[in-house]
């Protein structure tokens, strides 16, 4: 059985209401990436980013009791954790190396298309549906990632 915090804990409160901080954040962290790109290299960046991520996780994994939560762990469930975060990892590289050849504006929009990939790999793994709405929210991210880098592909 899988043991979580009661949802009147301040983990669950509140999260519609901060999902615009949230993309505020993600907005302008592109901008502190490509100006580090300028004097680092992308796996140094990331080798740093990751030890200061896990330096700052570690004390709220402490204070949180999240080690209660360590008995759950078996072979299935590391693997469940550990393959996103590879995946991750991957992608964020991939992400750095793009964003050192090219501009903030023309690369942070084209990580946008990211759902239509989670939607395809739902249908097929968990067997979502892949009802209407999504598919046409999907052809509209899609469309409004190609609006903005028309120029840069169609017009050269």
């Amino acid at each position: 059985m899988i043991r979580r915090p009661p949802r009147s804990t301040p983990l669950y409160s509140s999260a519609a209401s901060d999902v615009y901080k949230r993309q505020a954040l993600w907005g302008l962290a592109p901008i502190f990436e490509k100006m580090s790109l300028h004097t680092m290299n992308p796996t140094f960046i990331l080798s740093i980013r990751f030890f200061m991520i896990a330096a700052l996780l570690v004390p709220f994994f402490i204070t949180t009791n999240q080690v209660m939560f360590l008995p759950e762990l078996n072979f299935k469930n590391i693997l469940i954790i550990l393959i996103p975060g590879l995946l991750a990892v991957i992608g964020i590289f991939i992400y750095f190396n793009a964003l050192a050849g090219s501009t903030a504006s023309k690369i942070v929009p084209l990580t946008a298309v990211y759902p239509l990939f989670t939607c395809f790999y739902a249908y097929i793994f968990l067997k979502e549906d892949f009802s209407t709405e999504k598919v046409i929210g999907t052809i509209l991210i899609v469309a409004g990632v190609f609006i903005l880098n028309y120029k840069d592909y169609f017009q050269n």
